[in-house]
Formats: C-alpha cells, sequence, structure tokens
C-alpha cells in the first residue's frame, strides 16, 4: 500500500502547488496562505481525530514518545517552515519552477536519516536515482535563471 500512498501524494501535492500558485500570484501573500493552510490544517485534523475517536489520545500519544519529544517538536518546525518556504518560493517564481527544484528533497532524507539515526537508506540504484534528481534540478535552475 505505501506506493499508492507515495503516489496518491504526489498527485495531491500536485494539485496543491498548482493551486496554491494561483492563489499566491493573483495576490495572496506566502504568509496570509500559510496562516490558512495551518488553520484548516488544525481544523480538519481536529476532525478526522473525533471521527475516528482518537482525539482522546492526543496527549497520551505524546507522553508515549519519551526521550524523542525533541524530534517531534523539529518535526513540526521544520514541516511549517518549509510549508512557508515553498509558498515564498512559488510567490517569487512560480509553482512550477519551485516544486521541480523542491523535488531534491529526498537527498537530503537520506543525508539526514544517516546523520541522525546512522540509517544507510541509500543502495546503488537509490544513488543514480538521486544522482539524476539533482542532476535535474541543476537544469532547472540553469534554464531559469533570472
Amino acid at each position: 500500500m505505501w506506493i499508492l500512498y507515495a503516489v496518491a501524494a504526489s498527485v495531491i501535492w500536485g494539485l496543491s502547488y498548482a493551486s496554491s500558485g494561483r492563489v499566491i500570484e493573483h495576490g495572496m501573500a506566502p504568509l496570509t496562505f500559510f496562516f490558512y493552510y495551518a488553520c484548516f490544517g488544525a481544523i480538519a485534523g481536529a476532525l478526522a481525530l473525533a471521527a475516528g475517536g482518537r482525539l482522546g489520545d492526543l496527549t497520551g500519544e505524546l507522553r508515549a514518545l519519551g526521550s524523542d519529544w525533541p524530534w517531534f517538536a523539529l518535526a513540526l518546525i521544520s514541516s511549517a517552515a518549509g510549508t512557508l518556504l515553498i509558498y515564498m518560493a512559488i510567490g517569487e517564481k512560480n509553482a512550477t519552477l519551485a516544486s521541480l527544484i523542491e523535488i531534491s528533497y529526498p537527498i537530503f532524507v537520506a543525508l539526514f536519516a544517516w546523520l541522525f539515526f546512522r540509517q544507510n537508506q541509500i543502495n546503488t540504484l537509490t544513488l543514480v536515482g538521486g544522482a539524476l534528481i539533482m542532476g535535474g534540478v541543476v537544469v532547472v535552475f540553469l534554464a531559469n535563471r533570472g
């Protein structure tokens, strides 16, 4: 199922970026858009938790993290910062180019997984794929300078 979830996420992110680009290009500030995104996420998350009967588990799940709570905090902060930064990039250029550069993030996932947790998630084929992604980022950047 993971591959279906990942492909569905990719399709939905494509829809999100295209529509976000339209909204930001037509005058909404990236920070304002981010505020509405965060509010919607909080409301939708609360409703989904309530519908699944999990609203009462929030503090228990947080406590269960134990000494891993700083990773939770880092995940929240970095997710919010990344979301805001992609909206700012869309506002400065456009959704297509911003997303084509952002697509290099799997390289950093592998790097941070190794640095922080000593997890090696790279093999020869994923290394080749990562090199192709970075090559694509360079091509997109060089083709769209200015």
